[in-house]
């Protein structure tokens, strides 16, 4: 790659220089002489000398400009390129890059016992060729991507570090240098168990991710997905690119990593709308300003905002009557919420509080992408975004929403649109007493605080708020079988998602589409309550209420992440559930 980055320079170094010589010749000679001709009438006298000089200077100008244009698109493709990713993705395909990524031997990628055997990518070199093992499979092809060249992961995102050779001897005497190992925060065991999870809802697509309180990423399983040696059949891979650049085919694509929001090839997809989970951010701000002693009414009619013609009610029709906060945030109560976030809107707050998470507050035509939440140290984090950074979290509060519109974000409706990391984070921000801390993928790496987004008391007092939805509220059936072995807390959420789903095939083999709507299932939160040692996000899409499919998978994600330990490298004596019942009725 030197030679023709060298070559690149030179080439851009000459064609600068001869376009400072052409504009310095043209000042100089910018007034030639007109030479006199006796007798020569006046319009045979333009097509002499006169005439000569002005298609000399018209054509060195447009060399002028011709050179510059060249120079200038040549200098935006060497140096400037890789921040389109139109252009990124071309270049992954190309089989040269292909042949140069896949010719040396990266190191291993392992998970966070740094057991060998418990690798998550195996380089070998055999009988002249160097050949890649992917254990977790499909459980895990989101995270470690399959062959850099082709598909993202951990694979584009460290391919610097995985190249560079483990030592200079190694380097010196090894025709194909080893590079270094990578060790990542993912728990194997755990990655798999909680991609079984989600397999397992039978539903199309649903997603997971759980954090260490550092916010080193535990697992992050996405569903459907495939298998990596899949991409080695060409038929098979041309099948799921072409889905995954279909924005309406794009949503059922096994090349969505649904946990990011983004495509393993790289880019944003979409967004979801988190349902009742989002209390929990306006829960958050209420508390940290004392805005807790608010008693609203939950009519059967439902509450309608100042200005509006639609009334907001609760699912199913419930009525909760005159309820306070705590109360409201147990059983889930949508009008108290949308009554809330109206008057914390009014204050100024809610712009103040999403604007400390770094949401976007105003309406925006393309999908931006958060570029700073990551924690990558020995990452290229160019590369490292392209793959999994998030769409930026969008909450509309500006120039001036209207009431109706405020309100039906304050219950994770509207146009508030998010992600599961982010989901995943906000659960976070409440089990580290309230700091928002950067997510990463390598284990032991140095916290990095993002923003103190609510005050340590805040933070226990919601945690206790989010206790109550596991022991009395609308995860209590859910959580059940932990009952009296292991605390956590949470927040349940149903949210309405529009989405589009195939009507008809037509005889050409074409697709058609109609507008369809799923309710997606959610829970994020931690545990264990008092001393939480794992938060997490769970999205079940088209699952139907967060406490029916959402729910349970978290809670059987709790028991395995605490029974396993993973955050001190050994099993924990987890109490064995008992076989009593009595668990109270989901909602």
């Amino acid at each position: 790659m030197l030679i023709p980055l060298s070559l690149t320079i030179a080439f851009i170094v000459i064609g600068l220089l001869l376009s400072l010589i052409l504009m310095w010749a043209a000042w100089r000679h910018r007034n030639p002489q007109t030479i006199a001709e006796e007798g020569v009438p006046e319009d045979v006298r333009d097509f002499g000398p006169s005439a000569t000089n002005r298609w000399i200077k018209g054509l060195r100008a447009f060399f002028i400009l011709l050179l510059l244009t060249v120079v200038g698109f040549h200098s935006y493709w060497v140096f400037k390129a890789d921040s389109n990713e139109t252009f990124t993705r071309a270049k992954l395909l190309d089989r040269r890059n292909i042949r140069l990524a896949e010719s040396g031997l990266k190191g291993w990628v392992l998970d966070r016992t740094g057991d060998l055997n418990r690798a998550l990518i195996k380089y070998k070199y055999e009988d002249g060729f160097i050949t890649r093992d992917y254990p977790l499979g499909e459980a895990a092809v989101h995270v470690t991507g399959f062959s850099d060249a082709l598909l993202g992961g951990i694979e584009y995102g460290y391919r610097d570090w995985l190249s560079k050779p483990a030592s200079t001897y190694n380097w010196l005497a090894s025709p194909i240098p080893v590079g270094q190992d990578l060790k990542l925060s993912i728990d194997g065991d755990l990655q798999r168990f909680a991609y079984e999870q989600l397999k397992a809802t039978g539903k199309q697509s649903a997603a997971v991710v759980l954090l260490l309180p550092t916010n080193e990423v535990l697992a992050m399983a996405s569903y459907p997905s495939f298998n990596p040696n899949e991409a080695n059949d060409e038929n098979r891979w041309r099948t799921l690119t072409d889905q995954a650049e279909d924005p309406l085919a794009q949503h059922f694509s096994p090349l969505v990593n649904r946990v990011t929001g983004t495509l393993v090839t790289g880019g944003p997809t979409f967004y979801y709308h988190p349902g009742s989970t989002f209390k929990t951010f306006i829960a958050a701000i209420a508390i940290d300003n004392n805005m807790t002693n608010e008693v609203f009414t939950c009519r059967a009619e439902g509450f309608t905002p100042p200005g509006a013609h639609d009334s907001i009610t609760d699912f199913e029709g419930e009525v909760h009557g005159r309820i306070d906060f705590a109360d409201a945030f147990r059983v889930s109560c949508n009008q108290y919420f949308a009554q809330l976030g109206l008057k914390l809107h009014e204050k100024g707050l809610l712009l103040k509080y999403a604007q400390k998470l770094g949401f976007t507050t105003s309406p925006v035509k393309d999908i931006q992408r958060d570029e700073d939440l990551w924690l990558a140290p020995s990452a290229n984090i160019k590369n490292f975004n392209y793959i999994f950074a998030p769409p930026v979290t969008r909450m509309i509060l500006a120039p001036k929403p209207t009431p109706y519109e405020v309100a039906l974000q304050a219950f994770g409706q509207g146009e508030g649109d998010l992600t599961v990391i982010s989901m995943a984070l906000i659960a976070s921000v409440a089990a580290n007493n309230g700091q928002l801390i950067a997510p990463t993928f390598e284990a032991g790496a140095q916290p990095k605080l993002i923003t103190q987004f609510i005050s340590p008391k805040s933070a226990a007092q919601l945690r206790q708020l989010m206790r109550s939805v596991v022991e009395s509220g609308t995860a209590a059936g859910a959580f059940a079988p932990l009952a009296g072995r292991i605390t956590a807390g949470g927040k349940t959420g149903t949210a309405d998602q529009p989405i589009s789903v195939v009507d008809y095939i037509d005889k050409q083999g074409k697709a058609h589409y109609r507008g369809d709507q799923w309710t997606n299932s959610w829970f994020i939160g931690f545990a264990p309550a008092d001393n939480p040692q794992i938060a997490f996000a769970v999205l079940v899409e088209n699952g139907g209420q967060g406490a029916k499919a959402a729910a349970p998978i978290a809670e059987k994600l709790v028991e395995q992440a605490l029974r396993l330990n993973t955050s001190q490298g050994q099993a924990a004596q987890v109490p064995a559930r008992s076989n009593q019942q009595g668990a109270k009725p989901a909602r």
